[in-house]
């Protein structure tokens, strides 16, 4: 048996596993490492308002504070979703979980804004490269036929740290303040002693580095603990049109994105992605401060932001059901298709209504982050998916990275009710942009999907 038809059988080996002992407690890990990351990330949010007070900053001050973190957290996307195409992904992700546990500590000792800023700056950088290279794990080590509804629940993560964010700022915050807030934040390095049993480096990522013992070794480990023993060569064939990519040329992995019969579909997804950041992250980040500005107390305030998590919940784990039940595209447009409608309603919303607009809002915001992130790392060859992953995220960083210091201004020369109307616009155009890609990859073999037709 040559390398090619070794390499076809240990894909097949991984697809026709089911889901077994092994993949649980691989998804309770990662599904950990996006809850904890989002839960730092949340913070933040949270505790602006009396940072705000204690430094003596203004709305547009504020945004520019926030805006610091999420320029790291955009850098982060963009070099460690690079950087794991080339030293693995389990390495990448061992190092953003220690960098954003280890600094998000230190945001709770800051002395001045200048060092609160540094702090957060590299926490973030850490924490915006953790959900590309998680999720790109999680789609090399997801069987097709159901990579939706895991690496989907597996990115559910975010909205349960955005819930355990909310309920720890209402816990923290009035007793012991939001210093107390950040020592919390270096929880997540706990994760790294689990890593080395229960994340193997990726299969496919060890093929296309021409590593193949150590792949079928991988291989061999991972059947054991899901059927209790290794498959032989002879049991399971390879998938028919299936061709792994083995010992591939490094490359610079960022300029392919941008190849001939790559770079419409690459500058779509990157539309989405700005869109749906801009809107993620300016409630995420700004929400207090909005209904603050609108006569809202903060513990009110961020109320809504519990409300919206928990129904984000559910609204990532049915979207992770839903596209492997119907297909990627109708259901990530209807998202965000309908989901400008919900931020329409919850600019127009006042009393009790407010609080079913915020939960349809935390339905498909953050609810279809996930999902959405699946389909690009489907989209594209195992030697550039992180790179693509992390900069889909990484150019969507921008727009969350300038969403709290427009709305800073917004809110600072009167323009506050505007807001959330800006979040609508950024889901309808998304909601075209994704149409436009016209690929469909539901229970697809990512190989066969790559081969068939470049990005």
């Amino acid at each position: 048996m040559n390398v090619e038809e070794k390499s076809a059988q240990l894909v097949a080996r991984l697809e026709r596993l089911p889901f077994s002992q092994w993949h649980r407690h691989f998804f309770i890990l990662a599904f950990f490492g996006i809850a904890l990351d989002a839960a730092d990330f949340a913070l933040f949010g949270a505790a602006l308002p009396p940072i705000a007070r204690e430094f003596g900053l203004g709305p547009a001050q504020s945004g520019l504070l926030a805006t610091v973190g999420l320029f790291g957290a955009f850098l982060g996307a963009l070099f460690w979703g690079t950087i794991s195409d080339y030293i693995g992904r389990r390495t990448a992700f061992q190092a953003t979980v220690g960098l954003f546990a280890v600094f998000t500590g230190l945001v709770a000792v800051s002395w001045n804004i200048m060092s609160l800023g540094v702090f957060r700056f590299l926490s973030n950088f850490g924490l915006g490269g953790e959900v590309p290279v998680t999720l790109t794990l999680s789609s090399e080590f997801s069987p097709g036929r159901i990579r939706g509804s895991m690496a989907g629940n597996i990115m559910a993560g975010f909205p349960v740290g955005l819930v355990i964010a909310a309920a720890l700022s209402l816990l923290i915050i009035p007793r012991w303040g939001w210093r107390a807030l950040f020592i919390v934040g270096v929880i997540p390095a706990v994760l790294l002693f689990f890593v080395r049993r229960y994340m193997p480096e990726s299969v496919r990522y060890l093929l296309s580095k021409g590593r193949i013992d150590e792949a079928e070794q991988t291989v061999m480990d991972i059947e054991k603990q899901a059927i209790g023993r290794s498959l032989s060569g002879g049991e399971i064939k390879a998938l028919p049109n299936v061709r792994p990519e083995v010992a591939i040329e490094a490359k610079v992995t960022v300029f392919e994105l941008l190849a001939p019969g790559r770079i419409k579909n690459t500058l779509l997804l990157w539309v989405v992605s700005f869109g749906f950041l801009w809107a993620s992250n300016g409630i995420l980040f700004m929400l207090p401060t909005i209904l603050i500005q609108r006569g809202i107390p903060l513990t009110q305030a961020i109320t809504f932001l519990l409300v919206q998590a928990l129904s984000a919940v559910v609204g990532y784990s049915a979207c992770g059901f839903l596209i492997d039940r119907y297909g990627r595209r109708p259901v990530l447009f209807l998202y965000y298709f309908i989901g400008a409608f919900c931020h329409l309603w919850f600019a127009m919303a006042s009393g009790t209504w407010l609080y079913f607009a915020a939960a349809a809002v935390g339905w498909v915001n953050p609810g279809v982050y996930g999902s959405t992130g699946i389909y690009v790392s489907e989209l594209h060859p195992t030697h550039l998916r992180a790179t693509a992953v992390g900069w889909f995220f990484g150019i969507g960083r921008i727009g969350s990275f300038l969403a709290p210091t427009v709305v800073g201004f917004m809110l600072a020369y009167g323009a506050g009710h505007y807001v959330l109307h800006t979040f609508a616009l950024a889901y309808l155009i998304s909601s075209f942009a994704l149409l436009a890609i016209g690929i469909e990859t539901k229970g697809r073999v990512l190989e066969e999907i790559t081969q068939a037709k470049p990005v």
